[in-house]
């Protein structure tokens, strides 16, 4: 993998903990930032799919309650009725995890 340089600016107290810290770790300056960097960049990603999963619950959530708000209790009872017959027949296979 290619290895860019860039220059940043940090504060001065800063660049003292990263280089103490790098120090303990026994890796560079270089190193360390490298590794703090792909780490924050990995938390964001996880946060921003773990983000996505959440309003796609919330939206699931939001269309059930209103289709739910149209259901008569004979529809529900319709519905858990053929649920249990589904569950009776088992998984069809190609459903299987």
């Amino acid at each position: 993998m290619a290895a860019y340089k860039v220059n940043v600016s940090l504060p001065e107290e800063l660049v003292g903990e990263i280089d103490e810290t790098a120090e303990s770790l026994g890796l560079t300056r270089s190193g360390f930032i490298a590794e703090a960097s792909a780490r924050y960049v990995a938390d964001v990603k996880n946060l921003t799919a773990e983000e996505l999963r959440r309003r796609d619950i919330q939206r699931a959530r939001a269309t059930w309650r209103r289709i739910g708000a149209n259901l008569n209790e004979q529809d529900i009872q319709d519905m858990l009725d053929q649920l249990r017959r589904d569950r009776e027949r088992g998984v069809p296979e190609g459903w299987k995890r």
